[in-house]
């Protein structure tokens, strides 16, 4: 709940879940935000089981915010019409390309979870909030574009962003680095559909393991291994730990040279937001990306990180093996590019930007 009450503006939240990185990104770190010094917006959030408590701040509210969900009943709709009857602006937030019966097959493809049945009925949950919304909010541009095209409404957008706790998080574990021997590439999986994506760079991360003895593979998270990266992986040159909670990840990133997120190129996969990125750059990670439309617009390549396309994974690696005070100045660049965007004033400011332009 947000202390900060003199904002005259309230945003009420309604949320699924409290455990999700979804809830983290969309719904507490933009409350921590206006928390910190918005004088325009303060900002509360309640669960599904808080309806009452909600209800009983809805006619304070200027606007409604639900947190991307389906509507399997009548409640989220019956209270989107109260809320529009007391004048309030209802805004749906997706942060995902998850509502189009013809992005199905895509959805598929590229999620490796669930069948076709369960997408459409998911799909159509989605849309008995979308359609009664009056605006929405999302992370980027391009999932922006998609959701004005397919609902001819307004769009606002709140990048996902770093919280307080990530960064005093990430100062600690660097305060804690020593430095080791080697070259150790990461690969951080948060769910089992990033296979296919690792698949994409796999024979260049094992070509480059070949070349130097001293390399070797941290993948935390979810992995199925090939015969080769099997073969790798009972030697000892890739190591594989299951998953961790958001902070822990933070200590496991800064243990690596290089972080790596690759990602199969589709309209599913530029929707997806560039926090791989910056929870790299914060524990002085360089990150060697995939070219998607959020990777593009927040790295400048050779600078604040690296974008490579399949067959430009090897020489990237070699030249960030080979010139490790530059791969250290590309870290450093990063780290204060990402506190800067998605964290702190400017991502206040982007925040109170979206709820004002979702009033009008």
């Amino acid at each position: 709940m947000n202390k900060n009450t003199a904002a005259p503006n309230l945003v009420l939240y309604l949320y699924e879940d409290s455990n999700t990185p979804q809830y983290r990104y969309r719904i507490q770190n933009p409350l921590s935000a206006c928390e910190s010094g918005s004088q325009k917006w303060r900002a509360l959030a309640f669960g599904r089981n808080e309806l009452d408590e909600l209800r009983a701040q809805l006619s304070s509210a200027r606007l409604l915010i639900v947190e991307r969900q389906t509507a399997k009943n009548n409640v989220i709709p019956n209270l989107i019409k109260e809320a529009q009857r007391l004048g309030i602006k209802v805004v749906f937030d997706l942060d995902d390309l998850i509502f189009d019966y013809h992005d199905i097959g895509l959805i598929k493809s590229s999620t490796r979870e669930k069948s076709i049945l369960y997408w459409a009925g998911y799909i159509w949950g989605i849309r008995r909030i979308a359609k009664r919304a009056d605006g929405f909010l999302t992370t980027n541009d391009f999932l922006a574009q998609k959701i004005k095209r397919t609902f001819k409404k307004p769009v606002a957008i709140i990048p996902n962003s770093l919280n307080a706790e990530q960064i005093s998080a990430s100062e600690k574990y660097l305060k804690s680095q020593k430095p080791h021997d080697g070259f150790t590439l990461g690969y951080f999986s948060g769910s089992p559909t990033h296979t296919k994506d690792f698949q994409l760079i796999e024979p260049e991360i094992i070509q480059f393991l070949e070349n130097h003895d001293d390399a070797k593979l941290k993948i935390v998270g979810y992995m199925e291994f090939s015969p080769r990266a099997k073969a790798l992986l009972d030697s000892g040159r890739i190591e594989f730990e299951p998953p961790v909670d958001y902070l822990k990840l933070q200590e496991k990133i800064a243990d690596v040279d290089v972080n790596l997120a690759p990602l199969v190129e589709n309209d599913f996969t530029n929707c997806k937001s560039e926090l791989k990125f910056f929870e790299a750059a914060v524990v002085e990670t360089t990150t060697i990306a995939s070219p998607t439309f959020a990777f593009k617009n927040a790295i400048e390549d050779g600078k604040t990180g690296f974008l490579a396309q399949p067959g430009e994974w090897l020489a990237k690696l070699e030249y960030l093996y080979s010139h490790p005070a530059k791969n250290h100045q590309i870290a450093l660049a990063a780290k204060a590019y990402c506190l800067k965007t998605y964290h702190g004033k400017t991502f206040l400011a982007q925040v109170e930007k979206a709820y004002d332009a979702l009033v009008k």
